[in-house]
């Protein structure tokens, strides 16, 4: 028994000076002669090795003909038929002939007598947390200076609504010759007003965004993420609010020339999880998880004039789609309040 223990310390001790004779800083013959900071630096390096590096999420993306577009995988995996991204979406590089042919016009509230369009006309809205660059953006859609930029935040703080009509069209004509309403939203998480304001101003935002998909004319609304901060926790709270409500909304990213490429894939492959984890659930689980976020990420820069096209084709696939949807609607209109606009008591 004696023999089986000293055996056994041997070894123990032949195992430790075999490790101490690959540590720089110690000498073989002597196995137990090292100093406090030799044998912290021993420790640290040892715990060092035996932490796994940080597993980076799974890409769950693809990326489109367009290098500013990204397509979740779970709408092309899932898809009804075999689609390949890179050579079917967003080949387009010209304008759409809704754009080349037509011209935007800010719509001021007394040409709709303070209240909100009745017209089956097709809308889309932009919206976004303050200081996103939504004004920038939807200066590069409109190819025109229809939106006031600050660099103030929260300077948006009502509804605005910018007309795509036929080159031709008159001003005393164009009010129900639109082909569809761009609608600029006021910006979310700052306003430079007072509480009261900013709480009233929060409330009539989701009371119009109600009001409009209600009558249907409201057909997307494109909500601005900053590519350097992501998503952030008041943003996927404005999502849950518009899954709640039934709209369907898209998210662009912006000032995509701030940040990497890198930093751009993160971003979005964020945004696709999201969109896996609604299709997912109702696909494999049975869970209705009523989601109504879109697959599409656009990407976009203003200064670079980077994604601009691309958008413009989403929102001329929205209108040209909101048209028959509005033609089919039986709906009877009245039956939904018309809102004021613009005008406070």
């Amino acid at each position: 028994m004696n023999r089986l223990f000293f055996s056994n310390v041997t070894a123990r001790l032949q195992s430790r000076i075999q490790l101490s004779a690959t540590i720089p800083g110690k000498c073989a013959s002597h196995p137990y002669k090292s100093t406090g900071t030799e044998r912290r630096r021993q420790f640290n390096s040892s715990t060092t090795l035996k932490q796994d590096p940080p597993s980076a999420p799974p890409l769950l993306l693809y990326q489109t003909a367009s290098p500013d577009v990204y397509v979740s995988s779970a709408a092309i995996d899932h898809a009804h038929e075999s689609i390949n991204p890179k050579q079917s979406l967003f080949t387009e590089t010209k304008l759409p002939d809704s754009f080349q042919k037509s011209l935007f016009r800010y719509i001021s509230p007394t040409e709709f007598n303070f209240e909100l369009p009745d017209e089956p006309i097709p809308e889309v809205a932009f919206l976004g947390r303050s200081n996103v660059g939504k004004s920038s953006l939807l200066n590069s859609l409109t190819t025109k200076h229809l939106a006031k930029t600050s660099k103030t935040p929260g300077r948006t703080q009502q509804v605005n609504y910018f007309g795509l009509y036929p080159t031709k069209t008159t001003k005393e004509q164009s009010i129900d010759k639109a082909i569809g309403y761009i609608i600029d939203l006021p910006g979310y998480g700052y306003a430079k007003a007072p509480d009261d304001a900013v709480a009233r101003w929060q409330e009539n935002t989701q009371d119009f965004l109600e009001q409009r998909i209600s009558l249907g004319n409201l057909q997307r609304i494109y909500l601005l993420i900053d590519s350097r901060r992501g998503l952030g926790s008041i943003d996927t709270s404005i999502l849950g609010w518009l899954d709640e409500a039934g709209c369907d909304y898209t998210i662009v990213m912006t000032k995509a020339d701030s940040v990497g490429k890198a930093k751009v894939v993160k971003v979005a492959n964020e945004v696709c999880m999201r969109y896996h984890a609604q299709r997912l659930g109702k696909v494999d689980h049975g869970v209705d998880t009523d989601g109504h976020q879109g697959p599409f990420v656009h990407v976009t820069s203003c200064k670079k004039n980077r994604g601009i096209v691309d958008l413009m084709w989403a929102i001329d696939a929205d209108f040209h789609s909101g048209h028959h949807v509005l033609k089919q609607l039986r709906i009877d209109r009245q039956d939904v309040r018309n809102g004021r606009w613009g005008k406070h008591d």
